[in-house]
């Protein structure tokens, strides 16, 4: 066997055969110089070994330099086929040369070999990719995650096409796609334009379109030419529908993608555009699902409570999660000036610097023709300069609010409030109609708790005139109590409010302080009114109006919450009052608040047997007896009052 040299300084044959695969394998650009280069050095060797030992070892690495030649891109059939021809010439009569017509042989069976090889290496190839294809979503999608989908699926594309980027554009409306940020590329547009050929092919033909030089201009990206060479664009086909299109940039130098990788990549987007398509609608259902059962809860929450604070802190969370809103700010017109105060707001305008928060405001203060509209229950969408009576513009700038839907608050065919959602969303314009729908059953929840609110609060003033009328005529039979309700009410509350009671709980004890001693209109005006010390007799009836106070206000329907406040207003700490002798917390909190409150004013009065007593008096009569008479917890809530205000807050 020959020693391994290039081939054949003396060898005419061999020369040609090289020259004849280089001038057929260069003339149609196929396939890396260097690895052409090193197949003829081998083959010239290979064909060689045709004539003595050793030609199994040379036609196996003659077989794997063909792989390799083929594999970077020159075409099999054509090495085989100049192969052929220098046998064809090698067994011409003339000078025909048997052991190289047959070495020449054994070299095209290795070539034809080596096709084979390589052309299986890419059935393989290609069933694991139409695996891949045939597998997406299943493979990430167990979250059916639209956002997910569409960054995988990018990712993947780029792989499968060699691209360097690429973008997903969801439909608008026809020729019109907006960028889908999700997909997690950037892109130098955000919307996209498509008319003409580029339209054509595209939506109508479904097909995918290359872009190269001499094409008319079709596609744009914000109004700037987007197909330009090196760009490919696929569509998204579902049900024959065109729901959105993939911009593929590649290196313009690379060349265009064959036909059977052009193929795969069309393969996966269709599979990827019905894999969005079943996630969306798994996204929307979802939605729908949560913004039913936000819905219900909120009517369920309007059904069991009458805080009006409460309900509309519900509304604004509600419409941050749903609506996806940067701040929701819920409104009350104030029905005496017309002025606009928040009621409740949530999100994050009030965490940057300063921690800003949302402005009251005048109609007047609003455009003309917004507060119109509102008036006529015209849901109203401003951009920032219309927006920054109600929230200062620095806080909107810094969280790049953009634009604010006001949703009017209707109630008894009057503007009661407005329900403002903030969005800062980039370039977004009005809210869709699905979310407006949502929006519109969120503002009408809130219409609803505000009318039920303002009505409460009129049968409440009712009632409560009812309540301080009965009052009154306890004063008309003990002139020393004239205004001691009215007082013991006002220190109530006040101790209510330090002690952050509820707004029930504040409003029972209202009521229950108005009417605490409702009872002594049965006891007899001599008792009431007597200058000196009671006997145990007089002192013994007395003890029953708080009895006679509950059997009072049994019958009425409303005060039976207060009932039990009343009715133990006079119990000790101790366990030494009455009726009950009921001791410690066994005492309803608002029946030991409403006793300090008692005491207190009556100290700081004056009575048939005695001057009201100094404040200083009074204060240390209550530590005195905290603990015994009085709840300590609650003298010394009340005694902190007092030293906040600098002294008695009520009488001065």
């Amino acid at each position: 066997m020959r020693g391994e040299v290039t081939l054949g300084e003396n060898d005419t044959l061999a020369l040609c055969l090289r020259g004849a695969l280089e001038r057929a394998l260069k003339a149609r650009g196929c396939g890396d110089p260097a690895a052409l280069q090193s197949f003829c050095e081998i083959l010239a060797l290979a064909v060689d070994a045709g004539r003595g030992e050793g030609e199994g070892e040379w036609m196996a690495r003659l077989e794997d330099r063909a792989c390799a030649l083929i594999r970077s891109g020159a075409d099999g059939r054509e090495i085989a086929a100049a192969i052929a021809k220098a046998a064809e010439d090698a067994s011409a009569p003339q000078g025909g040369d048997a052991a190289r017509y047959q070495g020449l042989l054994h070299a095209q069976v290795a070539v034809t070999r080596a096709l084979e090889r390589v052309e299986g290496e890419k059935r393989e190839e290609l069933e694991r990719r139409l695996g891949e294809i045939d597998g997406f979503p299943d493979t990430i999608a167990a979250t059916l995650d639209p956002p997910t989908l569409a960054r995988m699926g990018m990712e993947k594309l780029r792989a499968m096409t060699g691209a360097v980027r690429a973008s997903l554009f969801r439909y608008q409306e026809r020729g019109i796609y907006a960028c889908d940020g999700t997909a997690g590329t950037e892109v130098p547009g955000s919307r996209m334009v498509v008319e003409g050929r580029a339209e054509e092919v595209l939506v109508r033909e479904k097909g995918a379109y290359e872009c190269g030089e001499g094409r008319e201009p079709g596609i744009f990206l914000d109004g700037v030419r987007a197909d330009l060479p090196g760009r490919l664009f696929l569509p998204l086909v579902v049900r024959g529908r065109t729901t959105g299109l993939v911009m593929l940039e590649r290196d313009p130098d690379g060349g265009r993608l064959d036909g059977e990788a052009l193929s795969l990549a069309r393969r996966f987007t269709n599979r990827m555009a019905v894999a969005l398509e079943n996630a969306e609608l798994h996204a929307r259902e979802q939605k729908k699902i949560r913004e039913t059962v936000a819905l219900l809860e909120l009517t369920r929450a309007i059904n069991s409570t009458l805080d009006l604070e409460e309900i509309l802190e519900r509304v604004a969370r509600m419409s941050v999660d749903l609506c996806g809103v940067t701040e929701c700010v819920v409104y009350l017109r104030d029905p005496e000036d017309g002025h606009f105060h928040p009621g409740a707001r949530y999100g994050f305008l009030g965490d940057g610097e300063g921690g800003s928060l949302p402005c009251s405001f005048r109609a007047r203060e609003m455009d003309r023709g917004c507060m119109r509209s509102l008036e006529e229950g015209e849901p109203v969408l401003v951009g920032i300069d219309g927006s920054t009576a109600l929230y200062p513009r620095q806080a909107l700038c810094e969280h790049g609010v953009e634009r604010v839907l006001l949703h009017p608050l209707i109630s008894r065919d009057r503007l009661t409030g407005i329900l403002a959602l903030f969005y800062a969303r980039r370039g977004a314009g009005a809210p869709g109609r699905e979310e407006r729908g949502v929006i519109a059953a969120i503002a009408a929840q809130a219409s609803m708790a505000i009318e039920n609110a303002s009505l409460y609060e009129d049968i409440e003033k009712s009632y409560f005139s009812t309540i301080k009328a009965l009052a009154k005529a306890i004063e008309v039979k003990d002139p020393y109590t004239h205004g001691h309700s009215e007082r013991v009410t006002e220190y109530a509350l006040i101790i209510a409010d330090a002690m952050r009671l509820d707004e029930r709980e504040k409003q029972k004890l209202k009521y229950a302080a108005t009417l605490h001693d409702i009872g002594k209109i049965g006891i007899a005006g001599r008792v009431l009114n007597k200058p000196g010390a009671l006997t145990e007799e007089e002192y013994s009836h007395v003890k029953t109006h708080p009895l006679l106070g509950d059997s009072i206000i049994e019958p009425v329907e409303f005060l039976q919450e207060p009932r039990p406040i009343i009715l133990h207003h006079h119990e000790r700490y101790d366990g030494n009052g009455y009726p009950d002798g009921l001791r410690g917390e066994d005492i309803p909190l608002c029946a030991r608040i409403l006793s300090v409150a008692d005491a207190f004013e009556a100290m700081r009065s004056d009575r048939p047997y005695r001057r009201a007593l100094p404040l200083e008096e009074a204060v240390e009569e209550l530590r005195r007896n905290a603990g015994t008479q009085f709840d300590p917890e609650v003298v010394d809530v009340f005694l902190a009052v007092l030293e906040h205000y600098g002294g008695d807050p009520v009488n001065r």
